[in-house]
């Protein structure tokens, strides 16, 4: 796996490369600004290119790691693409799904997992294979009680049960349906009936079997939670 990190720390972007290297990734360079990133993309072409959010060179710095991330998928749509923020926010998923349509390949990660090389080298092999990779943290926040904002559109989480909302949660890190029989320690075949039952309860069901095939259900599952989270309140 050939990567690029961009980020505008020059002490942390070291220690995140060496750290990479340590456990086999191959990198091929590094950036601190966008078109040094661009430069570095066009030049080595990249398996997976990771990106902070915030770029303090940049004239917008605020969402330059996505700004990027969107320039790249437009020119090397085969690059995978994993942002990480230092709290990283339903927008900015919600941002990266809307890189492509059926969004593939795209993650957004807590900067605090860049300690954690299994993790974080797992989340870039997740995005290389055409994953949709979301922080934990992020949807376990999507997760917990929060108060209903009054006028709020109706929440098209509220007919799923507690278990199917647990196993759509687990759906939005990423996981396969096999993982998340692990996890739950149970049957691969109650995942994949519960899944059946949450995509009709979404409405994401077509009559026409080559379309069905087609439509990447989990990653529109994944949207609806997550729009869903925001708008009670993320």
């Amino acid at each position: 796996m050939r990567v690029i990190v961009v980020e505008d720390d020059a002490m942390l972007r070291a220690t995140f490369v060496t750290a990479l290297t340590h456990v086999g990734v191959e990198v091929a360079g590094s950036a601190e600004t966008a078109d040094r990133a661009l430069a570095l993309v066009d030049e080595h072409a990249p398996d997976v290119l990771t990106l902070d959010l915030r770029l303090a060179k940049e004239a917008e710095p605020a969402d330059a790691g996505l700004r990027i991330a969107e320039r790249v998928r437009a020119r090397y749509p085969d690059v995978a693409l994993l942002v990480v923020a230092t709290e990283p926010k339903v927008a900015h998923a919600e941002r990266l799904m809307a890189l492509e349509e059926p969004p593939r390949a795209v993650g957004l990660m807590a900067k605090s997992s860049l300690g954690d090389m299994e993790l974080i080298t797992d989340a870039m092999s997740r995005v290389v294979k055409g994953q949709i990779v979301v922080d934990s943290d992020l949807v376990r926040q999507l997760l917990s009680p929060r108060p209903r904002r009054a006028n709020a559109p109706a929440d098209p989480l509220a007919g799923l049960t507690p278990r199917e909302l647990e196993i759509l949660s687990l759906v939005a890190t990423g996981l396969t349906n096999l993982a998340i029989a692990q996890k739950l320690s149970c049957a691969l075949s109650n995942v994949e009936k519960n899944l059946s039952t949450i995509f009709g309860k979404l409405g994401l069901v077509s009559a026409d079997a080559a379309e069905q095939r087609a439509l990447n259900r989990r990653v529109l599952a994944t949207l609806i939670y997550l729009r869903a989270g925001n708008r009670n309140g993320q």
